[in-house]
């Protein structure tokens, strides 16, 4: 089933912040690792050179100062730790580098230059701080290599921390729109639910117009539809009195005209007949309500009660039996004077044509009558003669004909089909089929 509008713009909502927020938490995230990498880049500067300031040569080996050094430096274990090599030699370490299992990277640097990277020793990361340097020592020059060494561990605790607490915020900010877009959807879908529950009332015939109040969008289209309706009730109501005051007009004469003595003669008698016939036959096919825009939804049992009473009344002679398959909520999606224009004329015509069982079923989605009877059927020749357009047929089998043209017009006007063919009874099986 295709989604509706409302549906699908809240959807797209939902993808675009299931797609904004992650990439946002990325960009912050990856910014934040940024920074704290300048910082951690920066800080060892400021220990390198404080080392540099230390660096003197007694009796030819170096010495480093502890007067200036950070206390991290002395600390075992501190994630900090300094490294002095000559021409890759070590010379110099820091106490806290004692348990670490580090070797200083040999790096070619001319000197006064530095450099800043990531180091991979024994499934460990460090970040590594070098500056290439001679150091004049008395008539000797040594070209010494210092390394700041800070453990990557220094850097993952804060990241993660933050981390943490960052997506803790966007879940948070996450649950908050999700549920101001479903305020917001429920909010502005809330107009069109209810015009599309007044729309539905007045499709099955329980309000005439719409009456509920819109926003400025939906009032036009209310407006718009209210005139509509207004306007088909109007041409409905003044077509049907035009077709009453012509039955007047014809059958006035035509009474007259019964009355003469002339039209005792069988000649003219079968005409006035037939005049009277074919009035009666048009005005219930114009004034069919046919497919509307606006259908009502008729409940099909209680009709067919109605008529099954009638009809047993009538045919008492026959011990009639009418079996009814229909449940409560069966409905005809039209005009109720339609609906009983079908039913009756085909009830009508199985009952005479019965020998005592009429059976009617009724199906839903989509919706089919099917009416059937066990009397001596229709000779397959004639099937396809008995909705030809102006054929006699009530000149067909008793009980067979008499307003079939009527019902065919009828269910034609729904876009029906109906059909006929023979019943498992033994008699006609007739067959109303309508688009759901």
């Amino acid at each position: 089933m295709p989604l509706s509008l409302k549906l699908r713009q809240l959807l797209i909502s939902i993808l675009l912040m299931l797609l904004l927020l992650p990439s946002s938490f990325l960009a912050i995230d990856q910014a934040f690792f940024t920074q704290l990498l300048t910082n951690a880049e920066q800080k060892l500067e400021v220990n390198m050179y404080a080392i540099l300031s230390e660096i003197n040569i007694s009796n030819g080996k170096i010495e480093v100062s502890n007067s200036t050094l950070a206390p991290d430096f002395y600390r075992p274990d501190s994630g900090l730790s300094a490294y002095i090599t000559d021409n890759d030699k070590l010379v110099w370490q820091s106490d806290s580098s004692l348990n670490q299992h580090f070797t200083p990277p040999n790096f070619t640097l001319p000197p006064g230059e530095h450099l800043f990277t990531e180091v991979t020793q024994h499934d460990e990361d460090f970040w590594v701080l070098s500056i290439a340097l001679l150091f004049d020592a008395q008539d000797n020059t040594h070209p010494l290599t210092v390394h700041i060494v800070q453990s990557d561990k220094r850097l993952s605790a804060p990241h993660i921390s933050f981390r943490n607490t960052l997506a803790r915020w966007f879940i948070g900010i996450a649950i908050v729109l999700l549920l101001l877009m479903l305020l917001a959807y429920y909010w502005t879908t809330k107009p069109l639910s209810r015009l599309d529950n007044e729309i539905r009332r007045v499709e099955n015939g329980s309000q005439e117009q719409l009456n509920g109040r819109y926003p400025a969008e939906l009032a036009v289209i209310k407006e718009d539809l209210n005139l509509l309706l207004a306007n088909q009730n109007r041409q409905k109501q003044r077509y049907r009195h035009h077709l009453s005051d012509l039955a007047h007009a014809l059958k006035t004469p035509v009474a007259v005209l019964q009355t003469s003595e002339l039209s005792q003669q069988p000649e003219l008698k079968e005409q006035l007949d037939r005049i009277t016939g074919m009035i009666e036959h048009q005005l219930k096919r114009a004034s069919s309500s046919g497919q509307d825009v606006w259908k009502k939804q008729i409940l099909i049992k209680p009709l067919l009660r109605k008529l099954v009473s009638a009809l047993e009344k009538i045919y008492k002679d026959k011990d009639l039996i009418i079996n009814i398959e229909c449940t409560d909520s069966d409905v005809f999606k039209g005009d109720e004077t339609d609906l009983m224009e079908v039913l009756g004329n085909l009830l009508d015509n199985a009952s005479k044509a019965c020998k005592s069982l009429v059976s009617v079923t009724i199906n839903m989605h989509p919706l089919k009558i099917i009416i059937e009877d066990d009397g001596p059927g229709i000779p397959a020749d004639k099937h396809h003669q008995l909705f030809q357009r102006g054929s006699r047929l009530d000149t067909y089998s008793e009980g067979h004909g008499v307003g079939l043209a009527i019902v065919a017009e009828l269910v034609e006007s729904y876009s029906g089909n109906l059909a006929l063919d023979n019943s498992p009874y033994g008699g006609a099986r007739f067959t109303i089929s309508f688009p759901d």
